[in-house]
């Protein structure tokens, strides 16, 4: 009994030993995290960047058929493509594949491009900047004296102006928790860290 008390003890000792020190590696992001940093510099500091591809292709108008016949394909062909008439698709690929089974391959070849110029619509693609945040700036791989200074001198009032008056805006927060200069260089070293781009 008293094997078992002792390897049961022992296992939670070590157990506890591994969740602690996962808590503090994870320590800087949750702290970014709880900061709010990533509200103004994005996720893991890497910007406001859309985190996805947003596209859209259809041909849900009468008019865009008829406006690929007056760009160049033939009526017979485009008559082929009415199946897809207000289907939608996400991906270019998926709507060229559509088009290839309605038409086949050297037609869709052919006359794609033309296609997806009336029937595509790309709103924004992944890693784009959000508009808004042109002025904020990315931390991700920066060095970590740098970051750290920037961080000291925007909240000890050495560097002024209106981005740095919102990072001065989380002062309250950061005294009531009792945020550290050590914690400020753990963050800088987190986000030296972080690669610009996944």
């Amino acid at each position: 009994m008293k094997t078992f008390l002792l390897s049961t003890a022992a296992l939670l000792l070590f157990a506890g030993f591994f969740s602690v020190t996962s808590l503090f590696a994870e320590e800087p992001a949750v702290l970014f995290e709880k900061l709010t940093c990533h509200t103004c510099h994005g996720p893991q500091g890497r910007g406001m960047i859309r985190m996805e591809d947003k596209e859209r292709y259809y041909l849900r108008q009468k008019k865009m058929f008829r406006q690929m016949v007056k760009d160049g394909i033939p009526v017979k062909t485009v008559k082929k493509l009415t199946p897809l008439y207000k289907k939608k698709f996400d991906k270019r690929g998926d709507f060229v594949q559509a088009i290839e089974k309605l038409i086949g391959k050297a037609d869709t070849a052919k006359y794609q491009d033309i296609i997806i110029k009336i029937g595509g619509r790309i709103y924004y693609h992944k890693g784009d900047l959000i508009p808004g945040f042109e002025d904020y700036p990315r931390h991700a791989g920066n060095k970590k004296i740098y970051l750290y200074q920037q961080m000291k001198d925007i909240l000890e009032g050495r560097r002024t102006n209106g981005n740095s008056e919102a990072m001065r805006g989380i002062k309250p927060y950061i005294e009531s928790n009792k945020i550290t200069d050590e914690d400020f260089m753990s963050i800088a070293e987190y986000l030296s860290n972080v690669k610009e781009v996944e």
